[in-house]
């Protein structure tokens, strides 16, 4: 890279562009050397608590899974009006996509589950 080059001017960016960008950035740098010093903390918890964290990308991970099965059967011709699989498959998918197991898991645990407004 150039060190002459001014970026702004290369992305050709407008004023308003500019000026949102240089906020972001000036706001990314002053806040990093604080995230920085707490990632200590994060890892801590998370090494205290792993469990959350493997219950949610197990999830995720199901929810991938389930988008492959799905795109399969279709490039196979199964359809949702015939395809019992399919259609129990898409019900999952519906669950974890809507994180019914999440609001579950909420209540058992204790928490409490507003309804969004």
């Amino acid at each position: 890279m150039i060190p002459e080059r001014n970026l702004m001017e290369a992305c050709a960016l407008g004023h308003e562009q500019q000026l949102s960008w240089r906020a972001t950035l000036n706001e990314m740098m002053t806040e990093s050397p604080r995230i920085i010093l707490r990632l200590p903390e994060i890892r801590q918890a998370l090494i205290a608590h792993p469990e959350p964290l493997r219950w949610y990308s197990g999830r995720k991970i199901e929810r991938e899974m389930i988008r492959l099965i799905i795109m399969n059967r279709r490039a196979m011709g199964m359809d949702f009006e015939t395809d019992v699989t399919l259609r129990a498959i898409r019900k999952r998918q519906g669950e974890i996509i809507y994180m019914y197991e999440v609001c579950l898991r909420m209540i058992m645990e204790g928490g409490r589950v507003t309804p969004d407004v």
